[in-house]
């Protein structure tokens, strides 16, 4: 009798085994999606059931040169409670036109998302300094994961902020041109309208020249929603500025998750001196940047002045201000006070004072400079670690950036 229960616990055990290890066997294969706005994911190669090698799908200029791998957003499915790794690879790429460079480092690190709207940084990123790749090594706690190089802003994200403000009696917004697929490129005009413009000041903030940059997006939001707010400062500067805000230059780019180059291969920060307004060939080639630059100069010609116009951008490593070409000693103030008043009120991790970085490739700063006299800076704002904020910047440090960014240019010209 002993013998018999022995066997049948054995039997009983043994089962249970075998049933764990089919179950291990027949769990779902792991699924990966790009089928959104914005994701963008190349080849995956399969190491085993929970082990894949992520190639970033990078993006070429119109001479098929100057690759860049800055941006991969996928959604991961059947994952919850299981131990993954992931390999980013293909970094590896071009900056202007030199070989060998590669924007995502070991200090690069993505950020995830269970739903899609609330994202955290990864505890942590492994490095492969040999084969130049990212590892991740994570257990998810839902099915479902988002995984992305920076948080995502959509040209839906842009859709609800322009619904959420349209009621305002201090903004007027406008589409200002089309892109290359005919998306819109809107232009946000805030100011207090009952006031007249003639003793106004006038400033313009442009965002997202290059898609993949979405904290200058989140940046835009936070100026925009700041400057219509009823705080007193706010009002005040409706009162002596008017602003003019474009929160998304590039909606093609965002839409199909590329990275700096429009439809046909144009890097939006790059030739502006080459767009010639009287030559259609620059706005079938250039649309975006042919608008912008029509814009912008249209109006410093026939309506105000430009006092200062920033452009927004972000980069890995280092927060700074490209200086402009030095027109007088009053556009020198200028820029010393607007970095000034950035250090002491917001939390701008500034890595060098302006005048120590040449405006080399800011062909929108010379292009507006030169044809139109507008003090126009380029802003670099990194991805890495802050120094300031002691932290990985977040969306919600970006939108609260913006915000002190409004204060900062509206006092630098209010304060001459």
């Amino acid at each position: 009798m002993r013998g018999l229960v022995y066997r049948i616990a054995i039997a009983f055990l043994y089962s249970i085994i075998c049933t764990g290890f089919i179950r291990g066997q027949n769990q779902p294969p792991i699924l990966f999606n790009t089928n959104f706005e914005g994701g963008a994911l190349g080849k995956i190669e399969t190491i085993s059931s929970t082990h894949f090698i992520c190639n970033v799908p990078g993006q070429y200029n119109h001479q098929g040169r100057n690759r860049q791998a800055s941006w991969y957003y996928f959604r991961m499915e059947n994952v919850k409670g299981r131990d993954i790794t992931l390999e980013l690879a293909d970094l590896i790429g071009e900056y202007n036109y030199r070989p060998g460079s590669h924007s995502i480092t070991k200090e690069t690190r993505p950020v995830y998302s269970y739903e899609g709207q609330t994202w955290r940084h990864f505890e942590s990123m492994g490095w492969n300094e040999e084969l130049v790749r990212g590892i991740l090594r994570f257990r998810p706690e839902e099915d479902h994961i988002w995984i992305a190089h920076v948080q995502p802003y959509t040209t839906a994200d842009l859709s609800r902020l322009l619904e959420d403000i349209k009621a305002s009696p201090h903004q007027r917004t406008e589409v200002i041109g089309k892109t290359v697929q005919d998306r819109d490129i809107h232009l946000v005009t805030i100011t207090n309208f009952d006031q007249p413009d003639e003793n106004k000041r006038a400033v313009w903030l442009l965002a997202r020249q290059h898609a993949w940059e979405t904290g200058t997006s989140f940046a835009a939001e936070g100026a925009i929603r700041y400057l219509l707010s009823e705080d007193r400062e706010a009002r005040h500067i409706r009162d002596r500025v008017i602003f003019k805000i474009v929160p998304m230059a590039d909606p093609d780019g965002v839409a199909l998750g590329g990275v700096r180059f429009n439809i046909n291969g144009y890097d939006l920060n790059r030739h502006w001196e080459e767009v010639d307004l009287r030559h259609p060939g620059y706005l079938e080639r250039m649309p975006e940047i042919w608008y912008l630059k029509k814009a912008i100069i249209t109006y410093a010609r026939a309506q105000k002045p430009i006092d200062l116009l920033v452009y927004l951008h972000n980069t890995e490593n280092q927060s700074f201000i490209h200086d402009a070409p030095a027109g007088n000693t009053g556009m020198k103030r200028r820029v010393d006070r607007f970095f000034n008043l950035l250090v002491k009120e917001t939390k701008f991790d500034a890595a060098f004072k302006p005048e120590k970085r040449p405006a080399e490739n800011s062909t929108t700063s010379m292009a507006l400079y030169r044809e139109a006299g507008i003090l126009a800076l380029l802003m670099e704002l990194k991805v890495e670690y802050d120094q300031t904020l002691k932290r990985y910047p977040t969306a919600a440090d970006r939108t609260t950036f913006g915000a002190g960014l409004a204060r900062c240019m509206a006092k630098a010209i209010l304060e001459e």
